[in-house]
């Protein structure tokens, strides 16, 4: 085992043309890979050999990924992605020399609901979901689409379900969810796709680097949260919230269903990788974890019927919403709008602007109305007479039948009548 390090580093020199090797020291992060540390003049690299046939498919994918983020996406991204270097041929599989991106770790357990260190992972996630989608389109990675993201969900269920080892109720649960259309009503974004506490790397309340990115794809931007329901669900609402402050989003109850969805079916993917490799001790682990889902439902379940039922947004979600309204500034003076107003009056209801009929003339208006009427033409040699015509050459109702919005000259009350058919003009159009 002491060599392994000393060969690793001699496979880097072959994969970086040029490399000096001033030191060589074991590296042991993640079982399916053998790899060491080099350090070189300036900086120190990472160089791993996968051990499995799935390790290798791994590590492809995370080159295509890699190679996917160019300089471009990188300056919009505000931590460290790693860089590969070169590779070689070691054995019947390959060493593949990268970047060695270090910094402080920690697990998921160990947020709350106002840890500081959720800001700033709000901050990377919404930044990654920001990165154009031509990343993916240019890059040769998976480009989803929500239906597409719906049916392989429902598939990974029917394989779980075949196994004859998923509850009934969990089943119905995840196909409810699944079958509930309003939640998958979304945009795909870029997303890194497998993200875990243990792939981020922090320093002094910042996130400095993110690594693993073999599932950087457009999709679910849901997957990129799901992992935090390991920490609880008030963990997840307060990364929601802040999420949703960095970026404008869609439903954050839907949002927040979907990546409650994703979380559990982690242990679906956990109970098929336990049957295809016939490793009866990973199965009876995810049967365990499934059993725990059937009684209250889990954060699924209530995540689900807060979406369903529209449930009130909490106090740091109409914050979010509220630092997304635009504020709208109204360009019009007071002095306009007051001019408005009298306007509208004018115009209105309002009899203040009319001026009143003077009561002096209706005992004149009394005595010509027999005589007005006797020249009044038939209605059909009649043109169509303006109402507001007050000249007197038209004909109106004589001014003591007038029924009067006003009080009498004498202080009583006068009550308004409805018009009669004698009390419309006589000889008129209409």
């Amino acid at each position: 085992m002491a060599s392994i390090p000393f060969t690793l580093a001699a496979l880097s020199t072959s994969a970086v043309p040029g490399l000096v090797v001033f030191g060589v020291r074991e590296h042991e992060s993640d079982d399916a890979f053998v790899s060491a540390i080099i350090a070189t003049e300036d900086d120190e690299l990472l160089v791993r050999v996968p051990r499995t046939h799935q390790a290798e498919v791994q590590q492809s994918a995370e080159l295509l990924g890699l190679a996917a983020l160019t300089e471009g996406p990188r300056s919009r991204l505000p931590f460290a992605v790693p860089t590969a270097l070169g590779m070689t041929r070691a054995g019947e599989t390959r060493a593949v020399v990268t970047s060695f991106l270090d910094g402080a770790r920690f697990e998921a357990d160990d947020l709350t609901h106002d840890a500081i260190l959720l800001q700033p992972l709000a901050e990377a996630i919404a930044a990654i979901h920001e990165l154009p989608l031509t990343v993916a389109q240019h890059g040769g990675l998976p480009v989803r689409s929500a239906q597409d993201l719906r049916v392989l969900a429902t598939r990974l269920v029917d394989r779980a379900d075949a196994t004859r080892l998923l509850p009934e109720t969990v089943r119905r649960r995840w196909t409810h969810v699944l079958e509930t259309s309003d939640l998958w009503d979304f945009s795909p974004t870029m997303v890194h796709g497998s993200l875990d506490a243990e792939l981020i790397r922090v320093d002094e309340g910042a996130i400095t680097a993110i690594l693993g990115w073999s599932e950087c794809s457009v999709g679910d931007p849901a997957a990129d949260l799901a992992w935090l329901l390991a920490a609880g669900p008030d963990v997840l609402d307060g990364m929601i919230a802040r999420y949703a402050r960095a970026r404008n989003s869609e439903s954050l109850s839907h949002l927040r269903a979907r990546a409650a969805l994703y979380h559990e079916l982690e242990v679906a993917r956990w109970l098929l990788h336990g049957t295809e490799t016939h490793d009866q001790t990973i199965i009876d682990d995810a049967v365990t974890m499934l059993d725990r889902m059937v009684g209250s439902g889990g954060a699924l379940g209530a995540a689900f019927t807060a979406a369903v039922a529209a449930a009130p947004l909490s106090s740091e979600e109409v914050i979010a919403l509220l630092d997304q309204t635009p504020e709208i500034t109204d360009a019009q003076s007071d002095t306009a709008a007051f001019e408005g107003l009298d306007e509208d009056r004018m115009f209105g209801v309002d009899t203040d602007f009319i001026e009143p009929l003077d009561a002096d003339s209706d005992g004149a208006q009394d005595g010509s109305s027999e005589a007005d009427a006797s020249e009044t033409p038939d209605a059909e040699e009649t043109d169509v007479i303006d109402p507001l015509d007050v000249s007197g050459d038209a004909p109106r109702p004589d001014s003591a039948d007038r029924p009067s919005a006003r009080p009498a000259s004498d202080g009583g009350e006068q009550l308004t009548e409805p018009l009669s058919d004698d009390d419309l003009p006589r000889g008129s159009a209409r």
